[in-house]
């Protein structure tokens, strides 16, 4: 209880520092743990595959197996894909702050360019395993609200081994790395490998629409030397992640509208996290248009909800979305 007083007095005293520095180590710390990780291109979970089409779908490349082959990959030898994503978009809670739905909203734009490699496809027995690895860099601007004095870079990293079934199911098992930098300070703010396994389910609901459920468990194992206070220990912000989402992929016309939910539980043992449980809820909409094979616009909404058992300080925050972005993917 002392630790947990002293950390909430120490956070408020940061406060007066914005006025000097533009930013506090609580803050940085917020927005650190309200970022999504990892992100990996659909290419590399299964998502993007054969498997959410239906059998009529001409995309659909099946294995001697009975396995749907992921449609991204050739048939023997190293397929590659790269890509570049610009999104705009009003965040109402960019810091991830408790209180108010509203804590300093700004708008952001985000620029990422992503490239990886499906290393061969073999075939045994009922299945068809994919080894993956790949990278991305995005830069995240802060273009009102008087924020950019959190801008940051994240960089990413990750090898991935995909095992896909012929009814629909898809194994993962992977590391990935994620590590993001001050632009203005020119520091590393955070930094994290995250060993996890999933599974993945694809059914064909009828001739247009597709459900996807994933589940996954992870250690996210972090370093972050933001924190600001002498009792903190760099390695608090790790946490072990469970988390489970089901999505709906609809087709009309040349439009794919795309609702999902998603749910994650997270339990942290180090430094004055210790004993803290975080409940999250995530739930949104994208809607696709194709401009071209490798070319798509799309508008999203999304909603984020985290509540903590922690109350001093309080971790609890409420956050929306929305905006568009401009997405390009090519394959070689």
């Amino acid at each position: 209880m002392k630790q947990n007083l002293f950390l909430s007095l120490a956070l408020m005293l940061s406060s007066f520092d914005v006025a000097l520095f533009g930013q506090t180590d609580s803050q940085v710390r917020s927005r650190i743990e309200g970022t999504d990780r990892p992100v990996l291109p659909p290419q590399a979970t299964g998502e993007g595959t054969a498997a959410q089409k239906g059998k009529d779908s001409p995309d659909v490349s099946t294995s001697d197996t009975g396995a749907q082959r992921p449609v991204q990959l050739k048939e023997n030898g190293i397929s590659s894909f790269f890509g570049y994503n610009t999104k705009y978009f009003y965040r109402s809670n960019p810091l991830a702050q408790s209180g108010t739905l509203k804590q300093q909203a700004t708008g952001m734009w985000t620029n990422t360019f992503f490239a990886g490699s499906g290393l061969g496809v073999f075939e045994t027995g009922d299945a068809v395993i994919t080894p993956y690895i790949g990278a991305s860099w995005t830069i995240n601007d802060y273009i009102e609200g008087g924020l950019d004095a959190f801008n940051y870079n994240s960089a990413g990293a990750y090898a991935l081994l995909l095992t896909q079934f012929g009814n629909g199911w898809s194994v993962r098992a992977g590391v990935s790395y994620s590590a993001d930098s001050s632009t203005v300070n020119d520091t590393e703010d955070y930094k994290e490998y995250y060993p996890n396994i999933g599974v993945l389910k694809s059914t064909v609901l009828n001739d247009s629409t597709t459900g996807i459920f994933d589940a996954s468990i992870g250690s996210h194992n972090a370093e972050s030397d933001t924190l600001g206070l002498t009792t903190s220990d760099i390695k608090e912000l790790s946490s072990i992640e469970y988390a489970a989402s089901y999505a709906l992929n609809y087709e009309i016309f040349k439009f794919v509208i795309i609702p999902k939910y998603r749910i994650s539980y997270k339990t942290y043992s180090k430094g004055t996290n210790n004993g803290r449980d975080d409940l999250s809820h995530d739930a949104g909409i994208k809607i696709d248009y194709p401009i071209a094979d490798s070319l798509k616009i799309s508008a999203y909404y999304d909603y984020s909800n985290r509540n903590s058992n922690v109350s001093i300080p309080n971790y609890d925050y409420k956050s929306y979305d929305f905006g568009i972005s401009i997405g390009l993917n090519a394959r070689f």
